[in-house]
């Protein structure tokens, strides 16, 4: 086994280029999720949405939320204003 003498080594200059931190809050129930996935591996909740967000981010999943971008939204906007505005409730 090899071993490493560290103790002249220096900080990475780049780290803080490579990571961002940041802080969300987070329900119960979503934490306890990924500490129990993260379990059998002896990983933290922490360390499992880590995982996670990178690999969704790696292969480019975009989720379906089902709403108007702003954009979309937007054009609704400029088409209704020219159409007259909104039709009346029915």
């Amino acid at each position: 086994m090899h071993k490493f003498d560290f103790s002249t080594a220096i900080p990475n200059p780049y780290f803080e280029r490579l990571s961002k931190e940041i802080t969300f809050r987070l329900d119960f129930d979503t934490i306890e999720y990924f500490q129990n996935l993260g379990k059998p591996y002896g990983f933290s909740a922490e360390d499992m949405i880590h995982r996670y967000l990178r690999y969704l981010a790696g292969t480019g999943f975009k989720l379906d939320l089902e709403e108007l971008t702003l954009e979309e939204r937007e054009q609704l906007k400029a088409s209704m204003g020219s159409e007259g505005g909104a039709p009346p409730p029915a």
